[in-house]
């Protein structure tokens, strides 16, 4: 694998790309945040997204970008290779937060009507399980990002190392996201708990009276559930409630999965074929 320095704005240092067991050092430049280092999650945060931007994007692509704080230095670094580079990139943004970013850093936007089918997807998780299932949709866009990902060729993750776990709800504690019809919410709660178990909730605004209403209109339920699941068989069974839009589960859907680490190393997992190479992303350097 070819590793690229990211430039930016302060000190160089080492950062760390660990391969089948192995660290492989390169010289990279962190940022510094005001006149102090960025805290340690930060920059885990940035050292795995721009190792994915560096990896996966190359010119003349289409481009799926997805949305929460970690995607944000992704749309940095993404700005940063346009502009040096004069790469020729398209970005379907999957949440008005990412379409906003990559609007104010000057990259080119469509969507799904015009570039239907994109080479790669890069996105954030709340947590990633051994087998690259995930949990998303903490910032309430799981609908527009499981479209988008299921529109690419090739689906990369990005987070910290605190997203990283054997199983499901080993680490994230808020439940898995489900986006509802709003006039439905109730009996799809009572469905779901019928159903599965543990404890659906509607999910309520932080700095706004009443619930959270995602891009498309909708409200969204955080269902806790109590014990490991057969996550496929759970994600199929509440999608076919009455009133369930879509829910934050990702199944079978990434390829890889980059973790920043405090020490400013990055690890990668990666889904394996049946006769156990990795499947490969013809845009990787």
């Amino acid at each position: 694998m070819k590793l690229r320095g990211f430039a930016t704005l302060a000190r160089t240092s080492l950062c760390v790309l660990k391969e089948n067991g192995h660290k492989l050092t390169y010289p990279c430049v962190l940022r510094r945040c005001c006149s102090s280092d960025m805290d340690l999650i930060k920059q885990a945060k940035r050292t795995a997204a721009c190792q994915a931007i560096d990896n996966h994007v190359k010119d003349g692509q289409a481009l799926g970008i997805g949305s929460g704080s970690t995607i944000v230095f992704a749309i940095d670094r993404l700005a940063e290779r346009v502009q040096e580079e004069n790469l020729n990139v398209i970005c379907v943004p999957t949440s008005f937060q990412s379409k906003q970013l990559l609007t104010e850093k000057g990259l080119a936007v469509s969507d799904l009507e015009r570039t239907p089918s994109l080479d790669v997807a890069i996105d954030g998780a709340d947590e990633v399980d051994k087998d690259l299932n995930l949990i998303k949709g903490g910032g309430a866009a799981c609908t527009q990002e499981k479209i988008v990902a299921s529109c690419a060729k090739y689906f990369v993750v990005i987070a910290d190392h605190r997203k990283d776990s054997k199983v499901l709800g080993e680490q994230w504690k808020k439940g898995v996201p489900i986006e509802v019809i709003p006039m439905g919410y109730v009996p799809v709660i009572r469905a779901i708990e019928k159903k599965l178990g543990g404890k659906a909730e509607l999910r309520m605004g932080a700095n706004k009276a009443g619930p959270v209403v995602t891009d498309n209109g909708n409200f969204i339920l955080d269902w806790k559930f109590d014990e490991m699941k057969d996550w496929k068989n759970v994600n199929m069974e509440i999608s076919m409630i009455p009133g369930v839009v879509e829910t934050g589960l990702f199944i079978d859907m990434a390829q890889r999965a980059y973790f920043g680490m405090p020490d400013g190393s990055v690890t990668f997992r990666e889904k394996l074929t049946r006769n156990g190479t990795p499947e490969s992303d013809e845009s990787e350097k």
